[in-house]
């Protein structure tokens, strides 16, 4: 009795295991075409609505970059059955070459249920004409998105940034922070460094459509929110103004107000149009990209050049906080200076005669330094590179700021595995040999010295969303105030001296202070022309530098754009300001 009640149970189950597998059969192969084609008749579908991100501003409120709406067409992937046949119809409709189309497709395409890209910064006359036919192609829409702008094209495009689509590596190290695959985040500038508070918040829409893609209902909706908005301390037209003179120049020119560290101006030449990266070809991107000038390098905090004269205000600093330099101390210089055998020649071959500190920070005289330097030795000249912050970033707010080089006998002796000669010591003495520096670190040297021993951390950007960013750090040297007298006698008669070097530098009614600085390149071409300063020279209100690749003489061409940028800001009222 027990054996037939367990085969019945037995029986009841297989038959059931055999009718259940039967009609998965039949449902999931026999009919499988036609309950597809039921299930693609309504589906529901997510529409990403991407937020905008936040415009970035000069201190007037002057627009350098924005969001404005544009239209493009995409596709969903997982719901096209047939790409190229899809393609191939879009192309009729939109007019668009269904190569160019496939090729966007491609270079778009993320994962089945994104969105890709095939058309887009549509006019709004074309886009709702296309989306008139779209009725019929499966998987295709029109959708609105944000589209950044620069109004202003190259201009400041090294403070401003530009953005791009997020790459793997990125998308790694942000996705805690709320990223997706479908962001565009900075690449460069403002707008890499800021990106967290810049990119605002995606939302989406959820709807039900049929199989025609059309809108049956609507199910939700998530507003997107807008990113925060930047404002900068650079000022617009002065930045305009830095960028005509240096109109067919490479190199970089940075202006700061000396109390507070805002930069008011920064350029790096040759610069780039960011709208290129926002929505221009490819063909656009990849004429900058392989462009042999380079110009997404930005010069003034990425690039590394040796200081060459310039180098001889910290030289000179070192002299006197050390005690081995007073002011009756003087060297004659005949045009050359021998170091056993071999000789090292002052830029002026005939020589400048008897020079003491002033005289010699007034002519730039080689061979007072070459025997002040050997005076010092290595070690101190090393250490008070170090003093004036050369060898370490700044700290601005920028990405990719370098280091440079502060370089010592260990530095060699273990970075290059040499030892160090003493004619090393004689060509750092003037800014040459293995010493390399930042535009933007020689900044800090000159205001540094105009503030009698601090700088303030050099930064860009004031406000996010209308609060104040928090001070930065100070750079101090804590060197008494009194040893700072001597350099600035020099750095005041090389400008306002017949004889100085910066003489081209000089206004009338304004004092300016400023050292010239000829570089050897180490590379073929001209040498490289520098020029930093402050003024007004009593009541120093801002500081300059400015560097010329391959631009000769820092006394002739760098001085002459800063004598015309000394009188934009006295006739812009620059120097009026409190401090």
């Amino acid at each position: 009795m027990f054996n037939r009640r367990i085969k019945t149970v037995s029986a009841i189950i297989f038959i059931s295991f055999l009718v259940l597998v039967s009609a998965l059969f039949y449902l999931q192969i026999l009919r499988f075409a036609h309950y597809r084609s039921l299930s693609l008749k309504n589906s529901v579908r997510v529409i990403p609505v991407q937020a905008s991100r936040g415009g970035i501003y000069d201190r007037k409120g002057k627009i350098l970059a924005k969001d404005e709406i544009s239209f493009d067409l995409v596709i969903i992937p997982q719901e096209v059955l047939d790409v190229g046949l899809t393609l191939k119809h879009l192309s009729k409709i939109t007019g668009i070459k269904e190569k160019e189309l496939k090729e966007n497709y491609n270079r778009n395409y993320r994962l089945p249920f994104v969105p890709a890209k095939i058309a887009e910064n549509l006019k709004a006359e074309d886009a709702f004409r296309i989306e008139e036919k779209l009725s019929r192609v499966t998987g295709a829409l029109i959708c609105s998105a944000p589209r950044r702008i620069y109004p202003n094209n190259d201009i400041a495009s090294h403070i401003i940034g530009y953005i791009g689509k997020i790459a793997a590596p990125e998308l790694k190290r942000l996705k805690p922070y709320g990223y997706s695959i479908r962001d565009l985040v900075g690449k460069s500038g403002v707008e890499k460094y800021y990106d967290v508070y810049l990119q605002g918040e995606d939302g989406g829409i959820q709807i039900v459509v049929d199989s025609f893609s059309r809108e049956v209902s609507r199910l939700g909706f998530k507003e997107p929110r807008k990113g925060r908005d930047i404002t900068l301390t650079i000022d617009l037209g002065l930045q305009r103004f830095m960028d005509m003179l240096f109109k067919n120049k490479n190199g970089a020119f940075i202006v700061m107000e000396t109390k507070t560290g805002r930069i008011l101006g920064l350029v790096s030449h040759p610069e780039f149009n960011p709208n290129v990266f926002a929505f221009g070809s490819n063909r656009e991107r990849v004429k900058i990209l392989m462009d042999k000038r380079h110009p997404l390098l930005n010069r003034a905090i990425t690039c590394s050049y040796p200081p060459g004269s310039t180098f001889k205000v910290v030289v000179a600093m070192a002299g006197v906080a050390t005690g081995a330099l007073k002011r009756a101390t003087s060297f004659t210089c005949k045009g050359i200076f021998f170091l056993g055998k071999r000789g090292f020649r002052c830029w002026k071959k005939a020589g400048h005669g008897y020079q003491n500190v002033v005289d010699a920070l007034t002519h730039s005289c080689n061979v007072f330094f070459y025997n002040l330097g050997r005076a010092l030795g290595a070690e101190e000249l090393h250490r008070y590179a170090l003093v004036f912050g050369l060898g370490t970033t700044t700290g601005i707010d920028l990405p990719s700021e370098i280091k440079g080089v502060a370089p010592g006998p260990l530095w060699k002796r273990f970075v290059l595995k040499r030892p160090w000669y003493e004619g090393d010591t004689i060509n750092y003495s003037i800014g040459q040999g293995y010493l390399l520096t930042t535009p933007i670190q020689m900044l800090r040297v000159i205001t540094t010295i105009a503030n009698d021993g601090y700088c303030p951390q050099p930064y860009i950007v004031e406000e996010i969303e209308g609060r104040r960013v928090s001070k930065k750090r100070d750079f101090i040297t804590r060197l008494k105030p009194g040893t700072f007298k001597l350099v600035k006698e020099g750095l005041f008669s090389a400008v306002n001296s017949s004889t100085g070097t910066g003489q081209h530098a000089k206004v009338k009614g304004l004092d300016i202070s400023g050292k010239t600085g000829t570089a050897q390149p180490g590379t073929k071409g001209d040498t490289h022309a520098w020029f930093i300063g402050y003024l007004p020279s009593n009541r120093p209100k801002i500081s300059f530098v400015i560097f010329v690749e391959h631009g000769g003489k820092g006394g002739a061409e760098a001085a002459k754009m800063a004598r015309l940028m000394a009188i934009y800001l006295k006739e812009n009222g620059f120097l009026d300001k409190n401090e």
